[in-house]
């Protein structure tokens, strides 16, 4: 006989939290072209010269365990001041630790940093959940190897992100976001697992790779981020867990008439395709199905088929839970539909 043990509740937090915040919305920069980002998004990348959105894509994409923050911060400048002092050699630390869990402390402790045939031999057989571009960390080796010029560039870098692109956003954002982060404050979330957290305040379903991560969750911390559009992330450092997503009222202060005209052209350019409504068509036919069968059976190319179903998932579209293995399994969440078309239907109305 094996028991299945319940998953434990979680403390569930809402912050506005600056630093995490503004890094989501640099890091969305590199999902510029993904549907349904927000405007600032497609227009910050678009002004970026390729030498900087290299740049950003080495920092963001592979470098980012090296300098998060390990502790609060009031203010983006006064995180940027207090990592311009930081111990070089203490953030690769920080990255090989989080990295390489079985070999980065030995590394870390010496001081060292394994070449570059055994770094990327080492992140080919990761479970990075994407493509890998060697390129790119061959460069963030070259850094890595370098502890203070690994400094100099992210500080660099950042600030000028933050002169340039992310202040005056920010001024833009904050009075809103905190009123939101007031509205979910207002609202109880006690005795609720992670799963039932997230879901009570994002409307979507936690799966995948965030299910290791949840179960060492004890602290979820909700952030409201401006930039994000209909998809969800994770900041996570066990025992506490940030989740970023995109800012709203909570649904019980809300109602289908309050779904902004962004949210509701996403879930419209969503629907506009051929390939997603055949998808959404066998998922209503036979019910759930994993991503082979739905990609076997419609004769997909794996590549566009994953990107159609993350696509519906990201818009709500689709319920998405981890199968056997790795094995992404698809079923239609049909209160997204009830949630649209409750929207559309004031146009039905009289004046």
């Amino acid at each position: 006989m094996s028991i299945l043990l319940a998953p434990g509740t979680v403390d569930v937090k809402f912050a506005l939290d600056p630093v995490y915040n503004n890094l989501a919305s640099l890091y969305m920069l590199t999902l510029s072209e993904t549907p349904g980002v927000n405007e600032w998004v497609k227009s910050t990348a678009a002004a970026l010269s390729a030498a900087q959105m290299r740049t950003h894509r080495v920092i963001k994409i592979v470098l980012y365990s090296a300098y998060e923050p390990d502790e609060d911060w009031p203010s983006f400048p006064a995180y940027l001041d207090a990592l311009a002092e930081r111990d070089p050699t203490l953030l690769r630390a920080r990255f090989l630790r989080h990295m390489f869990p079985d070999i980065g402390e030995e590394y870390a402790s010496r001081g060292q940093m394994m070449d570059l045939e055994t770094f990327i031999g080492r992140i080919d057989r990761s479970e990075l959940d994407h493509e890998i571009e060697h390129d790119l960390f061959a460069e963030a080796h070259t850094l890595l190897s370098d502890p203070p010029a690994l400094r100099d560039t992210v500080v660099s870098h950042l600030t000028a992100m933050w002169d340039e692109h992310l202040a005056a956003e920010w001024e833009r954002n904050e009075a809103t976001l905190q009123q939101i982060v007031a509205a979910f404050q207002s609202h109880t979330y006690a005795g609720m697992t992670a799963y039932e957290a997230i879901r009570a305040v994002t409307s979507r379903e936690a799966h995948g790779n965030w299910q290791e991560m949840l179960a060492r969750t004890e602290t979820l911390i909700f952030i409201p981020s401006p930039h994000i559009g209909p998809y969800l992330m994770h900041y996570a450092y066990p025992p506490v867990t940030r989740v970023l997503f995109d800012a709203h009222l909570p649904p019980a202060a809300r109602g289908a008439a309050d779904l902004t005209q962004t949210e509701l052209l996403v879930q419209l350019r969503t629907l506009a395709d051929e390939t997603r409504l055949s998808i959404l068509d066998l998922l209503l036919r036979e019910g759930e199905l994993c991503a082979q069968d739905i990609i076997a059976r419609l004769d997909l190319a794996k590549s566009s088929g994953s990107r159609h179903l993350s696509q519906l998932s990201a818009a709500g579209y689709l319920r998405e839970r981890q199968g056997v293995g790795k094995a992404k399994c698809y079923a239609i969440n049909p209160d997204r539909f009830r949630e649209t078309l409750r929207f559309l239907e004031r146009y039905t109305e009289p004046d």
